[in-house]
């Protein structure tokens, strides 16, 4: 498998906001309680996937398929956002290694693992929302 790439697409803010709406229901989702921890993980992982998605969709970029393409996301949606991330990616970081501890390596999550996620996805979504407008 080749390495992910950013390439630079139409800027399509109609669907950047699909991405927002799909990173929100599965952010909602992340915190159903009465899934274990790990599901509540790759659900706030997705989320975050989804967000950076909406980032780069409205930038008029999205990152190719392959090697390191969810690290690849994170860097580059981030890049797109006014402000410090620093410790955002940091966070957004520390939640896509928990979620694959959790998928490849069948590691249990602690909970404040899972709510860390949550946190950090949910601050994701609403600077998304704000640069998506």
């Amino acid at each position: 498998m080749t390495d992910a790439r950013v390439e630079t697409v139409h800027e399509d803010r109609i669907t950047a906001r699909e991405f927002l709406a799909q990173a929100e229901t599965l952010l909602a989702d992340a915190g159903t309680r009465r899934l274990s921890t790990p599901a509540q993980s790759l659900l706030a992982h997705q989320a975050s996937v989804c967000a950076c998605d909406a980032i780069l969709q409205a930038a008029g970029l999205r990152v190719t398929p392959g090697d390191g393409a969810h690290v690849v996301r994170i860097h580059a949606a981030l890049d797109q956002l006014d402000g410090d991330t620093e410790d955002l990616l940091d966070d957004l970081d520390a939640s896509r290694e928990r979620r694959n501890e959790a998928s490849y390596a069948a590691m249990p999550v602690a909970e404040a693992s899972a709510s860390e996620a949550r946190e950090a996805t949910a601050e994701l979504i609403e600077r998304a929302r704000r640069f998506v407008g």
